[in-house]
């Protein structure tokens, strides 16, 4: 069930059943039709955040689950570490934050990736989100640093007056019939 934008399970309750649900200032209960408790959670504190008790949750690692998380143990040892523990927090909703932390490296370096891997779980910081973050900054920081290192002098670089003497001479050799980019007729 989502509320305020975030995501609750209802567990034991049959799937389409109606449920009660009380919102307190720090918690949601969720209780059945005869008015039974469910299921009390903590409020989440970020949107799109799936909340569901860990003995509720379905340990059914796919095929697929095996071959994003092999992928990113590919990219470092700090990224498999952060995939694993993304499954093991969020199992199926997750697979989408693994599949793109498993394809950051097809627009990053897998050093840059497992670096900011490696302070991220050393910070208990599990978020592929973080992990982008991280990289978008970072690259933009590099991309800045690149362009102040332009330089319009040096010894491969010819003085501007033989660039302008080039121009000069070779900016009045059009044909009589043009000017001003069009044919006189």
């Amino acid at each position: 069930m989502q509320i305020d934008a975030a995501y609750y399970a209802a567990l034991p309750a049959a799937p389409h059943s109606t449920v009660v649900v009380r919102v307190f200032e720090r918690s949601i209960e969720i209780l059945d039709a005869a008015g039974q408790l469910l299921r009390r959670h903590e409020i989440a504190t970020r949107r799109g955040t799936f909340t569901m008790a860990p003995s509720d949750r379905l340990f059914n690692p796919s095929r697929e689950t095996a071959r994003v998380l092999a992928k990113a143990e590919r990219i470092g040892s700090h990224t498999a570490v952060l995939a694993r523990e993304l499954f093991a927090r969020l199992g199926r909703p997750g697979q989408r934050a693994l599949y793109g932390l498993a394809n950051l490296a097809r627009h990053h370096p897998c050093a840059q990736i497992d670096a900011v891997c490696a302070r991220l779980v050393q910070a208990q910081i599990f978020s592929y989100a973080a992990v982008k973050r991280a990289l978008d900054r970072s690259t933009a920081t590099a991309s800045t640093a690149t362009a102040e290192r332009l330089e319009q002098s040096g010894d491969h670089i010819r003085p501007i007056t033989e660039y302008h003497a080039f121009w000069e001479r070779h900016s009045h050799t059009q044909s009589p019939e043009m000017t001003d980019g069009h044919v006189n007729d």
